[in-house]
């Protein structure tokens, strides 16, 4: 017993805090350096996962990568202070809640504490995500086509593609500027039809589909046929980060109202 709260005590430690706080911006600064000047080797990371990354790119050029791998683990001990820190925090309102005025002040004090809770589980949510999360990259889809992934039916109805027809803008005349795809999305229970663009991705049945590029890309190409390309995410991690950010607002209202009460 003695061990684990020596460990537990350890974890929680305010000079630990600091000491991974500090760790961290020197691996950001670090971090920031490489990616000014080797970004090719991060960008299959939103592609393979972090995993399969790790073990090719991330494996075969250390010196440029070991950053990103510190940045991990010094979250990971961020998180378990936090945790510890929250925890004890909580702990002892309990202990003193006799000392409360009223049921409503001693809830209001957990207001902070559940913000913490909350970034833990958002934490968590995107560890699951860059873990465990199933990319399938570089899928194309032409128009009236279909293809099928974990028993679910893409379809691209309709592909919608504006052009510049200004004077205003060097070298853009008859570019896209903007494209919207119209997809039908079935499962055995359940059919959706939604749009996807670039700033406006889509989630259906666990999956989450993003728009990668399309063609033409210019009006002198309509000859060709349309298609675009996606990247397909399985991302578990999504169930984790939006509970947290929904449990956040919860305890930033509650923080909001408790300084209210204070002031009154």
């Amino acid at each position: 017993m003695k061990i684990l709260k020596k460990s537990w005590d350890l974890a929680g430690n305010i000079h630990g805090t600091m000491a991974i706080l500090s760790f961290m911006i020197l691996a950001l600064l670090h971090g920031y350096a490489m990616l000014k000047h080797h970004a090719n080797l991060f960008h299959p990371i939103n592609d393979v996962g972090f995993l399969r990354w790790a073990c090719t790119w991330g494996k075969e050029s250390p010196v440029q990568t070991l950053w990103l791998f510190m940045l991990v683990g010094l979250l990971g001990l961020l998180s378990v202070n936090t945790f510890v820190c929250t925890t004890d925090r909580v702990v002892k309102i309990v202990k003193n809640r006799n000392k409360f005025q009223s049921t409503i002040k001693f809830i209001l004090r957990f207001a902070p504490h559940i913000m913490h809770y909350s970034m833990l589980i958002m934490f968590l949510g995107y560890l699951v995500t860059y873990l465990f999360a199933g990319t399938y990259s570089g899928k194309v889809l032409l128009v009236k086509k279909s293809i099928h992934l974990d028993s679910i039916s893409i379809t691209l109805e309709k592909l919608v593609i504006d052009y510049y027809t200004g004077n205003r803008i060097v070298n853009m005349e008859d570019r896209a500027i903007n494209v919207q795809a119209e997809l039908l999305l079935e499962s055995k229970e359940l059919t959706k039809h939604k749009t996807l663009s670039f700033n406006n991705p889509i989630r259906f049945k666990g999956l989450t589909i993003h728009l990668k590029k399309f063609s033409p890309g210019t009006k002198g190409g309509m000859g060709l046929n349309k298609y675009i390309t996606l990247i397909i995410k399985k991302d578990a991690g999504a169930v984790f980060y939006f509970t947290g950010m929904f449990c956040f607002v919860i305890g930033l209202f509650m923080y909001a109202f408790q300084k209210i009460e204070e002031r009154k």
